[in-house]
């Protein structure tokens, strides 16, 4: 249950992040009926994981001490990601400034690719000391309690965000299947 409402939770913050980002989005001319389901599908996900969120985010502002509890496990895992030799801040301000050269349309195709290149590696570093401090037994331990502390505040917050959870869980089952193979490489969870 843990392990699978983490995985809908990142996959919800995933599509609501990725859905806006130039580049990601695919093209609807001539797409085929499956990428057309597809696409259909990541939307009613994407209604999904942004009901979701704004229920885990009225779930914070209405429980102070979940508050502090996610505070302190952001700054726990911010530490050990340090830890891992990646700079946090630093690494933000870069992604930051590439996703402003990527919109501001001034690039040409090549630096257009090479900035979504270094985009890539950055993001791959970060995900990298990120999963590497994840791995910590204090953090695992502090993040699963943190996670069974938000759902257990989220469903008594709403009670639909059990039923929600259970129909992200349906749409990622059918996104997998209606999606190439690999596309979706990362998110099995």
């Amino acid at each position: 249950m843990i392990k699978r409402a983490t995985t809908i939770m990142a996959l919800a913050l995933a599509a609501l992040t990725f859905g806006g980002m130039p580049g990601i989005a695919t093209a609807q001319d001539g797409a085929s009926a499956d990428q057309q389901k597809a696409q259909q599908l990541m939307q009613e996900y994407r209604q999904k994981a942004s009901k979701l969120q704004q229920i885990h985010k009225e779930t914070i502002q209405s429980n102070p001490e979940l508050a502090q509890q996610q505070q302190d496990f952001e700054e726990q895992v911010r530490s050990a990601v340090e830890d891992q030799g990646y700079d946090v801040e630093k690494g933000q301000q870069r992604v930051q400034e590439m996703a402003q050269q990527l919109q501001s349309g001034d690039l040409s195709d090549s630096e257009r690719k090479a900035v979504m290149k270094d985009f890539q590696a950055e993001r791959q570093q970060m995900v990298q000391a990120r999963d590497a401090a994840l791995q910590k037994p204090e953090i695992k331990s502090a993040g699963e309690e943190l996670q069974q502390d938000t759902l257990a505040a989220m469903k008594k917050q709403d009670a639909q965000t059990d039923q929600l959870l259970k129909d992200m869980d349906k749409l990622r089952g059918e996104l997998r299947a209606n999606m190439p193979a690999g596309a979706m490489q990362g998110n099995n969870g």
